[in-house]
């Protein structure tokens, strides 16, 4: 069944507005290119060799801190595999820093290695920041069980009310909708997140696979 915002509404949802958290990540990471650079420079020129290791190690470290700030800016962006590679990078990159301190020769690769890393973990949060942020969410009862059987194809993980993925369903590698639970001002919610989409046409096109008028019918069941 093709679904709109329109048609979410219909069935009880309301759009949640995602908040943008660019900047918080973006910050310390600006601040990581300097002893990167630093590095690099210190590597072409010869001077201070000794201390290459400490400024990579230092760069991922920033890099790393933003990049948790970017990821925990949506919930369940380490489903998506473009981003859990970029924030795997990033933290193997500061034990690589670790092992060439112990061997100076090993001072390119280390460099090659974080400079790469880098890339991959922008490559990430571009991802994340550019998706339209296809929220939706409805009041529940935390002692409803979700109605596992009117959702096709998906990966249920609970049926019990959780802040944690209750259920995901993959369109692709980086593309997926996850149902999860949320409280905000003591009341629980729960919440249809799609990932993954930057556009009206994407969210209209994907089949998430649930029977709506059953899904809404279930509900009210259960809460007579």
């Amino acid at each position: 069944m093709d679904m709109d915002i329109r048609k979410m509404r219909k069935f009880g949802w309301r759009a949640v507005p995602v908040e943008n958290k660019a900047s918080k990540a973006l910050f310390p990471m600006a601040w990581g290119f300097l002893p990167m650079a630093f590095c690099w420079i210190m590597w072409f020129t010869g001077a201070s060799a000794e201390f290459i290791p400490w400024f990579g190690a230092l760069s991922m470290m920033l890099m790393l801190t933003g990049g948790i700030a970017g990821v925990s800016s949506r919930v369940g962006t380490l489903n998506a595999s473009k981003v859990g590679i970029g924030l795997a990078s990033v933290c193997f990159g500061v034990m690589v820093w670790g092992f060439v301190s112990q061997n100076q020769d090993r001072v390119l690769f280390g460099l090659i290695y974080s400079s790469v890393s880098i890339y991959l973990l922008f490559k990430a949060l571009d991802f994340i920041f550019k998706d339209a942020g296809y929220v939706f969410e409805m009041r529940w009862n935390p002692k409803q069980k979700l109605p596992h059987e009117l959702l096709s194809d998906w990966d249920v993980k609970t049926t019990r009310f959780s802040q944690t993925c209750m259920a995901i369903k993959r369109f692709e590698a980086n593309q997926f909708v996850q149902i999860y639970g949320s409280i905000h001002d003591g009341l629980p919610y729960l919440r249809f997140d799609v990932f993954g989409c930057q556009t009206r046409e994407q969210f209209k096109s994907l089949n998430f696979g649930v029977d709506w008028p059953l899904f809404q019918s279930s509900i009210s069941s259960q809460e007579e």
